[in-house]
């Protein structure tokens, strides 16, 4: 019986519905006594048909409110909540009985309720428009800007009192050498992009290559008039300028310029005798650094350079032995764009052996790097870069490592004041977590087993030091293999006796090589290139730049067995400027080792491939 009174409603309301939209009524109006004029028609937006109701679709089985369709928002009258003193519609006139007056008048009053509820439902049913979740929105390709090479001052003698930001420098030695060598490629067609060194000041220190015209550059070009390939390259003038640099190149074709610049420095003598490199890189907006020491006679000093054209809001966090240190000061240092400041780490994370520090900026980009020296009394103890090594990985590879005979190792590291003069690897754990972690050495015949088992645990958020010790002599990659992400370096020692001076240098970990990078040769120190594939075999090619800017001929090195390979200046040929270097097959990495005099040692990294041009997906909304 209750589904034939609800079949019944059902097909009172269909009637009642009928009645109203061929009088031109709203649904849930009273219907026009007999004999009333019907008004006219109020123009509305088109209405979707009333879905038929159902059984289950009846809030419960005795309910007898009947479903009305939502009108538009702007036809639609405000919901009205019921009350207890609404009162049900006019009795009709004539042949109309009381009973059906009631009826519609109940019909017209659920009409509006139920509009109301439908228009309710509708800010909930129905959000605001926006792009749909899933589908594929397409990339929007931006122009290619000016590859850049963020260059670090030379080394400077600081006479400050140890804490703070901004300290005071004095000149390293009267007989000190610094040099910044840049190199850049051509495309396909020999096109030389414009090249510039610029001072922070955006003066123009060195001009490598003249900035072609717009219209010239951005026209894509495959190969020289003849179908040829005529790619060749412009080594930079050597320059002595001291203060950080930034070498730019312009776009070719609508993709970046391979472009490489190097800083180096040297001396013989006074507090920072010995050899320094860093490699110049592009800005960025996290970098880690692994490995400076602040124990007494060594200086840690955190140097930030602002290239960009905004303001970049610094945080650096350090972690040393224990875990992280509290540095408040540090969490928001404002760089000016052009800008450089200087932080001795001493005065935040004094005596640590082993510091490290992540650098993150938002607005600008940053280039961040340690410059760290070291004095036993009055003996030089080792100077250089530490610059951004990879990013926090759970596999880090640190090839051009260069490792000392044991024996004459463990007496450089023997008296109280070398404590330090080991090489070693250093670990940052990245998190609470920690990391346990496992290290292998690949030297020129394969992996080498590392005395003491090569396993070290690093604390939470701790940086730790794991001794080499016992290595045979050789040129090595280093291969870090945690549970946990880590940031990885390595130091070296170079010297001949312990009263002696000796110097320091820290190689960091690498990003696998690509289609192709760049290397520049510093102007000071003989640089060997340690290449290594790890896990599998790869082939590398490598081509060196001459001073007059012409390419030789390709020459392949097959990696293969975790075997660490060596070139030197008799393989790429005496006279080279840089080095093109490209691989394929398994992941492979390349670093470069210098060595000069009887005890100067530092390392270079590879510069990033070039970029094409960059896709962001762009979404419209109203």
């Amino acid at each position: 019986m209750k589904n034939d009174s609800r079949k019944a409603r059902r097909e009172a309301d269909r009637a009642a519905q009928a009645a109203r939209e061929a009088a031109g009524l709203a649904p849930g109006a009273a219907l026009p006594r007999d004999g009333e004029q019907v008004p006219a028609p109020v123009a509305a937006a088109p209405q979707a048909p009333e879905p038929e109701a159902t059984d289950a679709a009846s809030p419960d089985a005795g309910s007898s409110a009947p479903t009305a369709p939502a009108e538009p928002a702007a036809a639609a009258e405000p919901a009205r909540e019921p009350t207890a003193e609404a009162k049900p519609a006019a009795p009709a006139r004539g042949q109309r009985s009381k009973t059906q007056g009631r009826a519609l008048g109940v019909l017209g009053s659920v009409g509006v309720l139920c509009l109301g509820a439908a228009a309710i439902a509708a800010g909930s049913v129905f959000p605001p428009a926006t792009a749909a979740t899933g589908t594929d929105v397409a990339l929007t390709s931006l122009p290619a800007g000016d590859a850049l090479a963020s260059c670090p001052a030379t080394m400077k003698l600081f006479t400050g009192a140890g804490s703070g930001v901004d300290p005071q420098f004095a000149p390293a030695s009267k007989n000190a050498k610094t040099g910044v060598r840049a190199a850049v490629l051509s495309d396909s067609a020999g096109r030389i992009p414009g090249t510039e060194m610029l001072r922070n000041d955006a003066g123009v220190e060195k001009t490598i290559a003249p900035r072609l015209p717009a219209a010239e550059a951005e026209r894509a070009t495959g190969a020289g008039a003849d179908g040829t390939s005529e790619r060749r390259g412009t080594p930079g003038p050597v320059t002595n300028y001291a203060e950080s640099l930034t070498v730019h190149a312009q776009p070719l074709g609508g993709v970046q310029s391979l472009v490489s610049a190097v800083r180096s420095y040297s001396a013989a003598d006074g507090d920072l005798a010995g050899l320094a490199a860093a490699g110049c890189a592009a800005p960025s907006s996290e970098a880690w650094l692994t490995g400076a020491m602040t124990t007494p006679g060594s200086t840690a000093v955190l140097n930030l350079v602002n290239p960009s054209a905004s303001v970049a809001q610094v945080r650096v966090d350090l972690r040393g032995a224990d875990g992280m240190v509290s540095a408040p000061s540090l969490s928001a240092l404002a760089v000016a764009p052009g800008e450089s400041k200087s932080v001795i780490l001493a005065g935040y994370a004094p005596n640590e052996s082993a510091l490290s520090a992540k650098v993150t900026s938002s607005g600008g980009r940053i280039n961040a790097t340690i410059q760290q020296s070291t004095l036993r009394g009055l003996v030089p103890g080792g100077v250089d870069y530490l610059g951004a090594a990879a990013t926090a990985n759970n596999t880090q590879v640190i090839p051009g490592v260069a490792i000392l005979a044991p024996k004459l190792a463990g007496e450089l590291g023997r008296p109280a004041a070398n404590a330090n003069a080991n090489a070693e690897v250093v670990l940052a754990a990245t998190s609470a977590e920690g990391a346990s972690v496992k290290v292998r050495a690949l030297g020129p015949n394969g992996e080498v087993p590392i005395p003491g088992g090569g396993e070290v645990v690093v604390a939470s958020n701790a940086t730790a030091r794991m001794p080499l010790g016992g290595l045979p002599a050789g040129n090595y990659t280093i291969v870090v293999e945690g549970d946990s992400a880590v940031s990885a370096s390595v130091k070296m020692v170079r010297g001949t006796k312990p009263n002696e001076p000796i110097d320091l240098a820290w190689a960091g970990a690498a990003s696998r090589l690509g289609s192709e990078h760049l290397l520049v040769l510093p102007a000071q120190g003989r640089a060997t290139v340690v290449l290594n594939a790890p896990e599998d075999t790869a082939k590398v090619s490598v081509r060196s730049l001459s001073a007059n800017g012409k390419l030789s001929a390709a020459r392949s090195i097959d990696l293969a067995g975790g075997k660490s390979v060596a070139l030197t200046a008799s393989d790429f040929g005496a006279g080279a400027t840089a080095l093109v270097l490209s691989a394929t097959g398994a992941p492979s990495y390349a670093a470069a080792v210098l060595t000069e005099g009887a005890f100067g040692i530092a390392a270079v990294p590879l510069s990033d491939a070039a970029m094409g041009r960059e896709g962001v997906q762009v979404v419209l909304r109203d």
